[in-house]
């Protein structure tokens, strides 16, 4: 399935979320090991597919320009917790809750959900946004107020 079937969320269980979303997706084959079910990383993955298909919501990409050159979003911390395994052409739904935005991190809060709405896992991501130098390390920078403003918009 394609981002274009993506919506606000509307799952009442982040009511004090900043903004949330839901990306509805396929279980590929891709994202299973041997033993036929999901992989640990494929449950990372289809948290960063929601992520990206957030931001894009939001007329903001996971890579930015401005004047002073590109600017990202990378990861500071990641985690998932599986609940229930996944398994190859499941049908889920990935839902992202922003709960926190500081000016210097964002937090988002997922939970990917399987047949009758089922918590099949959850996750974390705290991510930065970092601005990338040509041919010098990338460095965290302050969250300019037309991101907060369209990610909590």
């Amino acid at each position: 399935m394609t981002d274009l079937l993506a919506t606000p969320a509307t799952d009442s269980s982040s009511r004090d979320a900043i903004a949330q979303f839901e990306y509805p997706r396929v279980v590929r084959l891709v994202d299973t090991d041997m033993s036929g079910f999901a992989h640990v990383s494929a449950y990372v993955r289809m948290m960063e597919e929601t992520e990206y298909a957030f931001l894009r919501s939001r007329g903001l990409s996971v890579k930015l320009t401005d004047d002073k050159g590109v600017m990202g979003f990378p990861r500071l911390h990641a985690s998932v917790q599986i609940a229930e395994p996944l398994v190859f052409d499941q049908q889920v739904i990935v839902y992202l809750s922003l709960t926190e935005l500081d000016g210097k991190s964002i937090f988002y809060e997922f939970q990917i959900r399987g047949g009758d709405d089922q918590i099949c896992a959850t996750g974390k991501f705290k991510v930065a946004l970092c601005r990338f130098p040509d041919e010098k390390p990338p460095y965290a920078i302050l969250t300019p107020d037309y991101v907060i403003e369209a990610l909590s918009g």
